[in-house]
């Protein structure tokens, strides 16, 4: 799977949308498989969750065998939002 280049929690759901498509899964079959809610889940696709705990995150990153790249950026720039 191609490394995802992370900016923005926005850009990290719907990095995990595409990997989750890729994988052939349900919101329903990630979430029970990486412990999360499927409601939450759903949020943090869509880029409803402004923030999300890591251990969380990396619960999904490894069902799905998800390589990311975090870029840290300047959250105040409103352009890279």
């Amino acid at each position: 799977m191609e490394t995802a280049v992370v900016r923005t929690v926005y850009t990290l759901g719907s990095a995990v949308r595409a990997a989750r498509h890729e994988a052939g899964l349900t919101q329903t079959e990630l979430a029970r498989q990486a412990g999360v809610g499927r409601t939450w889940l759903s949020q943090f696709e869509d880029g409803q969750k402004t923030s999300a705990p890591i251990d969380m995150v990396f619960r999904l990153l490894a069902v799905l065998q998800l390589p990311v790249d975090i870029r840290a950026v300047d959250v105040r720039r409103r352009d890279v939002l």
